[in-house]
């Protein structure tokens, strides 16, 4: 069966509509018409029906892509819609209130809890119900305040404060189903990610980050 990408990149440039469902955007989960352009690595190019716009879609994003002769390929490692736990997020201060504000959810769906300070993990267990050392999902906070040089007069590193310019992305969710970790600037919006892909990952399946 071929994936998504490789169903994409079969009819690109051939002006076929094809219905693409996206987890992201103005629509996440939500199914569309788009006529594919171009694939790259990690990227299509589309344009909307009628349209001369061009828009990207990640293709980690892509949940399935189905032709008009109604052959379909799907990507259940897709990154979920985060919209749609930002609705369930409330806007707390800190990583711990969240933690326990979900603690009951994440502990009742059989995840083991790591917390560390600027930390949570989540973690499957083995058979015998002992967690992995390992989370399956992370989310940490970096502090951006600060950055780490070479004194060349006292030849050693030092640790100096940094100028911060308001686009500093501080906190980075790692997932066992991504590629790479994804860094975000808001932390309600970072565990809508973190929440998103725990919900969509199976502690009895998941593998370590």
């Amino acid at each position: 069966m071929a994936s998504v990408t490789e169903l994409l990149r079969s009819i690109a440039g051939s002006g076929e509509t094809v219905t693409l469902v996206y987890n992201a955007g103005s629509r996440p989960g939500q199914a569309r018409s788009i006529v594919p352009v171009s694939v790259s690595n990690d990227g299509l190019i589309a344009v909307e029906p009628g349209s001369h716009v061009n828009k990207t879609y990640k293709l980690d994003r892509i949940a399935s892509v189905e032709l008009a002769n109604g052959l379909r390929a799907t990507n259940e490692q897709a990154t979920p819609p985060v919209a749609s736990a930002l609705r369930d997020v409330p806007d707390l201060k800190t990583l711990g209130e969240y933690v326990e504000h979900f603690r009951s959810e994440l502990s009742g769906a059989g995840w083991h809890l790591y917390e560390e300070e600027g930390s949570v993990g989540i973690a499957a267990r083995f058979k015998n119900g002992k967690p992995k050392k390992i989370p399956s999902v992370l989310i940490r906070y970096f502090d951006r305040s600060t950055e780490v040089v070479f004194d060349l007069d006292a030849e050693e590193l030092k640790t100096v404060p940094r100028e911060l310019t308001g686009r500093e992305r501080p906190w980075r969710v790692d997932s066992w189903r991504f590629k790479e970790g994804k860094t975000l600037a808001e932390l309600q919006h970072a565990f809508a990610l973190f929440l998103a892909e725990a919900r969509a990952s199976n502690p009895a399946t998941a593998k370590s980050v």
